[in-house]
């Protein structure tokens, strides 16, 4: 959506902007916590509500209510510490506002200071297996990284996703999260038919909301799979392909006459 330097441009302020204006609802849906994720969302002006965690929470702006969170239990928890700490070298629970670690290294830190979270210590993330984490990502080489999600995820056998939206991170949320439910839930609620959506993203992450959408969008030099099954290529940020793509859709009236998401 921002592109490698991370800058909203007041262009696409004004796309996102004119897109609302015509009724319909604006949503960022993003892997990363809700801090940053509401960051992006204002910096941009996208009012509708705030999917992160890689579709595992939904936040309402407008209430400042979470409306939507699909929590590991103590199972899959215990199954995705046990595994992924004989492998990686960064391990991280994600548990309310916070990062729980038990080796705090420069890069969790440089994590926390990043995504504006607090990294929190503890003697055993085993013991908190129970607390119901949002998530719990492993970090390492994306060569011991790519067969871990393949293992993690025979070994989960449908009772945990297993996600990669990058090629350092193992990510295990809850079986309810994805973009696809978070946004078929979001939808429901406001009472907006699936052909009315559209999602545009570029990750590995985005896939599954791609597809599942009624015009599904991928970003030149995505993720592959994203780009299969998307009905739609458009240029990179940097190339103003997102602006574009709004603003013709608005030229277009495309949004006229129906609730879009």
């Amino acid at each position: 959506m921002i592109g490698e330097n991370r800058i909203v441009t007041d262009e696409l302020k004004t796309a996102i902007d004119r897109v609302q204006s015509t009724g319909a609802v604006v949503s960022i849906a993003t892997g990363r916590t809700l801090t940053p994720a509401l960051r992006i969302a204002r910096e941009s002006g996208a009012a509708g509500p705030v999917i992160c965690f890689q579709g595992a929470m939904t936040y309402e702006q407008e209430s400042n209510t979470t409306v939507r969170h699909e929590m590991l239990g103590a199972a899959e928890s215990e199954i995705a510490i046990k595994t992924m700490s004989r492998v990686v070298s960064e391990l991280m629970m994600f548990l309310g506002n916070d990062v729980w670690v038990e080796k705090r290294s420069e890069w969790t830190d440089g994590y926390g200071q990043r995504m504006g979270v607090d990294i929190r210590d503890t003697d055993s993330l085993l013991e908190m297996s129970d607390r119901r984490p949002t998530a719990i990502v492993g970090v390492g080489d994306p060569e011991i990284i790519e067969p871990l999600v393949h293992d993690l995820h025979s070994r989960m056998n449908g009772t945990a996703l297993v996600t990669h939206s990058l090629p350092m991170f193992c990510e295990v949320e809850a079986i309810g999260a994805g973009k696809d439910l978070a946004i078929e839930s979001l939808t429901a609620s406001l009472g907006i038919d699936q052909q009315s959506v559209i999602a545009v993203g570029d990750g590995k992450g985005d896939q599954s909301m791609i597809e599942w959408a009624g015009l599904g969008v991928a970003i030149e030099g995505g993720h592959p799979d994203a780009v299969d099954v998307s009905d739609l290529v458009i240029a990179t940020p940097e190339q103003s392909g997102l602006v574009n793509f709004l603003n013709d859709l608005v030229d277009r009236r495309m949004f006229v006459g129906s609730n879009s998401l």
